[in-house]
């Protein structure tokens, strides 16, 4: 998981956020078992928020914070070069879009 850390850094997403930790669990998540994707809330966001004694809510808004500031630093030309030219959004993309191409991402760089 060195590699997600690196690839966080470089678009200013540092430890200092709170939904850094439930970020990096929800690729994690992901890439132990992608069809958690099809309902995220129930497999992803519900299992991070029992683990941190959190309400899902705030699990999901601070997700939402990690795609915020990936969009901001670069986002846009970052995904689509991670996702190999798949991604291509004109408007911010669904935290789980960016959760899946991290995923992919890490699981074919193993």
């Amino acid at each position: 998981m060195k590699k997600m850390y690196e690839l966080l850094q470089t678009v200013g997403v540092s430890k200092s956020y709170q939904g850094y930790p439930y970020f990096v669990l929800a690729v994690e998540m992901v890439i132990e078992d992608e069809s958690r994707l099809c309902n995220i809330r129930k497999d992803v966001y519900f299992p991070i928020a029992i683990r941190y004694k959190e309400d899902v809510q705030n699990i999901e808004r601070d997700i939402r914070t990690i795609r915020d500031v990936i969009m901001r630093n670069g986002g846009e030309d970052f995904l689509t070069e991670l996702s190999g030219g798949k991604f291509s959004h004109t408007k911010s993309p669904y935290p789980r879009e960016i959760i899946e191409i991290f995923a992919e991402y890490l699981k074919n760089q193993t």
